[in-house]
């Protein structure tokens, strides 16, 4: 059973709109910018971040917009976006037992999580507290916000497995429809932007500290001068259909899954692997209906870490050698958690429509330990029939997902 893209949307760093994020990455803007304010946190040695511009709330009622955080707020925009795009204009259509939501985040909103363990010590106890903290800060709470915005009655899942959770998400829509269960399934992840966010990679010294001067040149994948990731904010959402199902209803197709995969890899909480990325790559593959020598760009996970970058280098050389065009989109927009997956696969889809490789951003003098691989430096035509989009994440949590053109 084949299974198809119909629909796509984007809150991001560089634009609130899937037209105005791939418009951004094409005229090589940067959304990061510097937030004297963190410069107050004890301990906190990293100032940059992308955050997501003012955007539109209006839609949402009162009395759904009251359970949502920022990136509540951010999903539910982005799924009204992509629910368009597929023409899904009569929501009462979604409610049926064959359409599931798979969203996440890497954890409940941190912005509520702050002013509720605040209040907490403050106050020595729960007085105080609002009746609507807890849907902002439990885990599922995208999922179960956008559930409510869309009045969603059906079959729900929130995985949650840091920067590979929106790939997941789509790798676990592209598996239900594939086994039958399921006609539609809208998939995605969303983040926002918080000191603690940025404090977590700063701790073990992988997020980037000496470009506050220069907030644009700070997230640098594969570059020599990297010195770690630059959080950002964000979501991403997909309409995924099975075949039959958008023919009956006359949908377009935008972009099919081929494949995909992911793997844990337990050896360490932190430190990347590359033979585990390139075995999550080699399985993707495998459970694909392609070969190999048929994938004409890599979306990589890259985030401008030391060691990360170099991992996931050695592992597309392990499998691709040079022969395939590669670049991070986080030099762009920074790195947006559990967005960036989805992010980065409607960024690519976009690519394989208007026939263009977007490089990476910021990259000059390509690290010797990354020249194994086709790096892009600059902004060129190419024809992309297939790509493969990389995630991996903290916790040993490794995705690999492949796109062709419809």
């Amino acid at each position: 059973m084949r299974v198809f893209v119909t629909g796509m949307g984007a809150i991001t760093s560089l634009g609130n709109s899937v037209e105005s994020f791939f418009n951004g990455l094409v005229e090589n803007q940067s959304g990061i910018k510097y937030f004297p304010e963190w410069e107050n946190y004890v301990g906190l040695q990293t100032y940059v971040g992308g955050p997501v511009g003012d955007y539109n709330t209006s839609l949402l009622p009162r009395t759904v917009r009251r359970s949502m955080s920022r990136m509540s707020e951010m999903a539910v925009l982005a799924t009204f976006q992509a629910l368009e795009h597929a023409k899904f204009t009569d929501l009462k259509k979604l409610q049926s037992s064959r359409t599931l939501l798979i969203l996440g985040s890497t954890s409940g909103s941190p912005f509520a999580l702050e002013t509720y363990f605040r209040k907490i010590f403050e106050k020595n106890g729960p007085q105080g507290q609002l009746s609507t903290s807890f849907f902002k800060i439990m885990n599922h709470s995208v999922a179960a916000n956008v559930a409510a915005a869309l009045e969603f009655n059906g079959s729900l899942l929130s995985p949650s497995s840091a920067c590979a959770t929106s790939t997941q998400a789509m790798i676990l829509g592209w598996e239900m429809i594939k086994s039958g269960l399921y006609d539609v399934v809208i998939a995605g992840g969303a983040d926002e932007l918080h000191f603690l966010s940025a404090a977590i990679f700063d701790i073990v010294q992988a997020a980037s500290r000496k470009y506050k001067t220069q907030p644009e040149s700070s997230s640098r994948p594969f570059d020599q001068a990297r010195d770690g990731l630059v959080v950002s904010e964000g979501a991403g959402i997909v309409v995924l259909e099975s075949e039959a199902f958008a023919k009956a209803r006359n949908a377009t197709s935008i972009a099919e899954i081929r494949g995909g995969s992911y793997i844990c890899d337990g050896s360490h909480m932190t430190q990347s692997s590359s033979s585990v990325m390139a075995q999550t790559m080699r399985y993707a593959i495998q459970r694909s209906d392609i070969t190999q020598n048929e994938i004409n760009y890599i979306n990589a996970h890259a985030t401008g870490t030391i060691q990360g970058d170099i991992e996931e280098a050695r592992a597309i050389e392990e499998i691709f050698g040079d022969s395939v065009p590669v670049s991070s989109l986080k030099g762009h927009m920074g790195h947006s958690l559990a967005a960036c997956g989805a992010l980065e696969a409607i960024a690519s889809i976009k690519m394989m429509e208007h026939d263009v490789l977007i490089p990476t951003k910021n990259l000059v003098i390509i690290d010797e330990e990354c020249r194994g691989i086709n790096l892009l430096q600059k902004i060129q035509n190419g024809r992309v029939k297939t790509f493969m989009s990389n995630n991996f994440a903290f916790g040993g949590m490794n995705t690999s997902i492949l796109f062709s053109k419809v």
